[in-house]
């Protein structure tokens, strides 16, 4: 069995102007899980965004927990807002943004697991400079 509480998992804060931060809560690096799925929580401040970026061999998801924004995928645009999923299809680029007026909290979910693992290096790699 694999427990993973949000709140225990180092976060990672990506740098202006794309900045999010990100908890990696399921990848077979750290968990010993099926290298099918990895899985993460994004949040995003209001007027923030993640960068526009491409997954070539996965899909990413999210399921969006709280808050509004939106997701723009390849020439397409949708306005998130809490308990819908979002898929963007491998080599597709794609970008999420909090245009809204609160915090934009989202699941993402990689299928096949891969593209989170830098985000779990970063994480490890920031606790224990933080530590220092």
């Amino acid at each position: 069995m694999v427990v993973v509480k949000a709140s225990d998992v180092t976060p990672f804060i990506s740098p202006l102007p794309h900045q999010r931060e990100l908890r990696v809560l399921l990848s077979p690096d750290v968990h010993g899980t099926s290298e099918l799925i990895g899985m993460g929580m994004v949040t995003i401040q209001p007027g923030q965004s993640g960068n526009p970026h491409t997954h070539h061999t996965e899909q990413e998801s999210w399921f969006v927990i709280s808050g509004t924004g939106k997701l723009v995928i390849g020439e397409e645009e949708v306005h998130l807002e809490p308990d819908m999923v979002v898929v963007a299809p491998s080599g597709v680029p794609h970008q999420i943004l909090n245009d809204g007026e609160e915090i934009l909290k989202a699941l993402f979910i990689f299928t096949p697991a891969g593209p989170e693992k830098p985000h779990v290096l970063e994480s490890v790699e920031n606790a224990v400079a933080q530590e220092d």
